[in-house]
């Protein structure tokens, strides 16, 4: 209306000004560009073409005439002037179009972008309020380890793929919705169904077209979205808000698995809170010196004797005692506090090990596990070296625990890495062997010296006949490439005896001794206690 309002004015002050004129000066036509840009910024095209087709009738019958009778004949040229400021408030009002849709749509997708769903969505959430229309849905979907899949394929083949996934969501979504490009690896969608089961279809139905192959450039493909979804029935005072809640719904699917879909929940953004709160305490843990190690021995078969220990990290805390690592490490790799705690590990590890050796004990390994994020950091390589020589020991006596997990993102870069650290001296170990899903392939391009096997397969190795032909098979394998086999979560003697059988190098687990504090393991270590 204000639009309107102010081309109106223009209108009328115009004419007068060009009336009292008495048409002796074209310049003052020229004021008539004003309304018509006006109107094409406010209503597009069609708005700046009737705006100017309005201005050209109503300054004809003013023009200059001494200018007109020389060159046209006036009918002519005022039909000449109709045309052109028609097409000037045609032409700036798609001029207009194209530049707001440069700066609120996705130039490769075509739908869309963040500015625009921002924007649109707050319209909507101040008509639900004022006029208390129909509650309406947002969803993020966010395309699972997309940066893996754009790294292997390229980046044109992921643009295809990205265009095929944006089809499939669109195919799944109403005329009324409204799909948005959310970043480079999310989509954001306004959603308008009458009740939660509706909802829950279209949820579904994107998780499994997502799961379908993609064919691009004659190969297949596979990807998984986690998708998060908050609702606009409770009246939220700011867009932010229901992103945000959104957002915490996806992150929730992709910290138990991915490949799935959750509603917002209160419950949610407690956990959210007690995270925070969390991530808070570990940053005070790593400054005030509350973390500690614990240490659990590794047990050499043959001659029944302590040949290394594994150091674990623990979190004692002034008012609650340990708290388990299952409860902060992975609040620590989400937030990254697991670079400066990994750090930490590994200097006080060298650092112990310096200890014995200056006690006697000069062939103890010790060994701290790795987690992903670390191996990715650029400075990996370089931090571990500077930690052993400033600890002033053989880089033979650390051994480095990853698991497959760990280098799977960006393989070729973490394999390399490793290559490194092996080059001068440090042991690397696979870790958790046979959990989940392990490549054999990986075992001929790992630089590893020992595989752990995992305790999953030991548990009932006693009872399960299967369980101890595939244990026995690894460890076969495994010599033959080279490597020194050793077994996790050993807890009774049968077990014990029927691991020496199958030839296993080394064991490991509470059959021997739970982890301990540095002063109890050094009553084992002095002398060197056998089992």
């Amino acid at each position: 209306m204000k639009v309107i309002g102010v081309i109106t004015l223009f209108f009328i002050v115009n004419t007068i000004i060009i009336y009292f004129a008495n048409g002796t000066s074209s310049v003052f036509t020229f004021l008539f560009f004003i309304p018509i840009t006006y109107a094409a910024w406010g209503f597009g095209a069609r708005g700046g073409l009737i705006v100017g087709l309005i201005s050209g009738l109503i300054i004809g019958p003013f023009m200059p005439l001494d200018v007109s009778q020389q060159l046209l004949q006036p009918m002519f040229n005022w039909v000449l002037r109709v045309v052109f400021f028609s097409v000037y408030g045609y032409g700036m009002g798609s001029f207009i179009f194209q530049l707001e849709r440069r700066a609120e749509y996705d130039s490769l997708m075509g739908i869309p972008n963040r500015k625009f769903f921002y924007n649109f969505l707050t319209k909507e959430l101040q008509k639900q309020k004022k006029y208390n229309t129909k509650s309406f849905y947002i969803i993020l979907v966010n395309i699972d380890d997309f940066k893996n899949i754009n790294d292997s394929i390229g980046h044109i083949a992921a643009d295809l793929l990205l265009i095929d996934i944006k089809s499939r969501i669109k195919r799944r979504l109403s005329k009324q919705d409204l799909l948005a490009r959310w970043s480079g690896d999310e989509f954001s969608i306004i959603i308008y169904r009458p009740n939660i089961e509706q909802l829950t279809v279209v949820c579904e139905s994107i998780v499994r077209t997502l799961r379908e192959p993609f064919d691009i450039n004659d190969q297949q493909f596979f990807i998984n979205a986690s998708i998060g979804v908050s609702s606009s029935c409770d009246a939220h005072e700011s867009n932010e808000i229901l992103v945000k809640e959104a957002e915490t719904a996806m992150r929730y699917v992709k910290e138990r698995g991915k490949n799935g879909y959750k509603f917002y929940t209160e419950e949610m953004n407690r956990n959210s809170l007690q995270e925070k709160l969390l991530e808070a305490n570990l940053h005070k843990a790593l400054e005030t010196g509350q973390l500690e190690l614990y240490y659990q021995p590794k047990i050499e078969c043959k001659e029944n004797k302590i040949y290394g220990v594994e150091a674990l990290v623990r979190w004692r805390k002034p008012e609650e005692g340990l708290i388990a690592p299952g409860v902060f490490i992975p609040v620590a790799e989400k937030t990254g506090l697991i670079i400066p705690i990994g750090n930490w590990v590994l200097k006080t590890a060298c650092q112990q090990v310096q200890k014995w050796k200056s006690v006697g004990v000069t062939d103890l390994c010790i060994s701290v596990n790795v987690s992903a994020i670390q191996i990715q950091s650029d400075d990996f390589v370089r931090t571990v070296s500077a930690i052993i020589k400033e600890a002033k020991i053989e880089p033979q006596l650390i051994e480095l625990e990853i698991t497959e997990s760990s280098i799977m993102e960006n393989s070729i870069e973490n394999i390399m890495k490793l290559n490194e650290l092996k080059d001068i001296g440090v042991r690397i170990s696979l870790d958790d062997f046979g959990k989940g899903y392990s490549s054999l392939n990986y075992l001929k391009m790992l630089p590893i010296d020992t595989l752990k096997v995992d305790k999953s397969f030991i548990q009932n190795i006693e009872y399960d006949p299967r369980e101890k032909v595939i244990t026995e098979a690894i460890i076969q394998m495994s010599k033959a490439l080279g490597l020194t086999v050793l077994a996790e979560g050993i807890e009774n003697e049968t077990q014990f005896h029927l691991l020496k059988e199958l030839n296993c190098d080394a064991m490991q687990g509470f059959y021997f001794s739970r982890p301990l504090p540095i002063e109890e393991i050094d009553l084992k270590l002095f002398p060197r206690e056998c089992y």
